[in-house]
């Protein structure tokens, strides 16, 4: 996958191979009946493409115009924290698209991949286009505002810069001033009046769930293949419901059947190659549910839910975008809104408040912060 010279930070597992992915992405399906003329620029068209040879003419023949995309995350390209070492911030195995050889690998398309303030530059530059688009967000080891943790303990504030909310080496409150200044950047953009900020994270980081999650089917190996923990979605847009909560049943199948629905798209679902891989999953494994659920039948939402039927009608007047504006020194200043926000801001009382959990003095939930610290064996 380096062929196409992908970035690369030397002390971010430069030397763990990556597998070539070769199944229908959205980067597949946004390109359109276009990929089969771009993909001629593959640097290795018989791996990137072995599992696409029926979906690339069956997408070709459905004559899709393309639909803009990109994928901006920190450290991808030059960033004003690098301080003169190109990519230290840039997590590689957290770039989805790279994975994808007939992406990484296809100047043609890898040209679709950006770094995070490329994207301040493109909004405030208007180079996001006219005709609409889908584009995704993401941080890293550092932070672009030059915010530091608020534990004053100095190993903390130095290896906890990152703001992409993954633990280890980033603070969730510089992670949360991110997706704030990345709400305000749309907010202030004329780009405001068309979009629909989609807000999720990819796991739970162990946070306790009491619904049992639904089963979807069983691996090659007889594990249990579930939805997982219940984990935050927020949508931001002018036409979205105010103060709401939807109830219907969702995962990340759904932020890809509401591109589908938007964009106009196959689903990947109902692509050929993906049809023929479900069947023979059923075949081998006896098992119809293994592949993408971003299908019209399938049981997930599509987040259409979220939106107000008469905002999208034209009854109801959109929301403005002092909706979404988050105040500047409500960014900069930590904690974020004060010792008790959601008491404080939103008249929320929380089920523990007031509960007395005196916390160990000796107790640190970060542990590799400790000095003498000795990581545990590797099994």
């Amino acid at each position: 996958l380096n062929s196409d010279k992908q970035p690369i930070n030397p002390t971010d597992n430069a030397n763990n191979a990556q597998i070539n992915l070769t199944f229908a992405s959205l980067p597949f399906t946004l390109t359109g009946s276009a990929f089969a003329a771009l993909s001629q620029q593959d640097l290795n068209i018989a791996a990137d493409l072995a599992d696409l040879q029926n979906d690339i003419p069956y997408l070709t023949k459905l004559n899709k115009a393309s639909v803009k995309w990109g994928w901006y995350q920190e450290g991808y390209d030059a960033e004003p924290t690098d301080k003169g070492k190109e990519h230290t911030s840039y997590i590689g195995h957290h770039n989805g698209p790279q994975y994808f050889g007939y992406v990484a690998a296809n100047p043609a398309i890898s040209v679709n991949l950006h770094g995070l303030n490329d994207f301040f530059v493109d909004i405030s530059q208007g180079k996001l286009g006219n005709e609409g688009g889908v584009f995704y967000l993401r941080g890293g080891f550092q932070n672009q505002a030059g915010l530091t943790p608020l534990n004053s303990n100095s190993t903390v504030q130095k290896n906890f810069q990152g703001d992409d909310d993954h633990p280890g080496y980033s603070d969730s409150q510089l992670s949360e001033a991110l997706v704030a200044r990345e709400i305000n950047a749309i907010a202030q953009s004329p780009y405001w009046q068309h979009c629909a900020i989609i807000i999720t994270y990819d796991e739970s980081e162990g946070d306790y769930d009491h619904v049992p999650p639904e089963i979807i089917a069983n691996d090659p190996n007889g594990l249990a293949l579930s939805r997982g923990p219940r984990i935050p979605l927020l949508v931001i847009s002018p036409y979205a419901k105010a103060h709401a909560i939807s109830h219907e049943v969702g995962d990340h199948n759904s932020v890809i059947k509401f591109i589908d629905l938007i964009c106009g798209l196959t689903p990947l679902q109902e692509l050929p190659d993906e049809i023929a891989a479900q069947q023979l999953g059923e075949t081998l494994y006896h098992e119809p549910n293994l592949g993408p659920e971003d299908g019209p039948s399938t049981p997930v939402g599509d987040l259409a839910s979220a939106f107000s039927v008469g905002r999208l009608r034209g009854m109801i007047q959109p929301l403005p975008a002092i909706y979404a504006k988050i105040p500047e020194s409500d960014i900069t200043t930590l904690p974020h809104w004060g010792t008790n926000p959601l008491k404080t801001h939103l008249h929320i009382t929380p089920t523990d408040y007031g509960r007395k959990n005196p916390i160990p003095t000796d107790f640190n939930p970060r542990p590799s912060s400790e000095p003498g610290f000795i990581p545990p064996p590797s099994s």
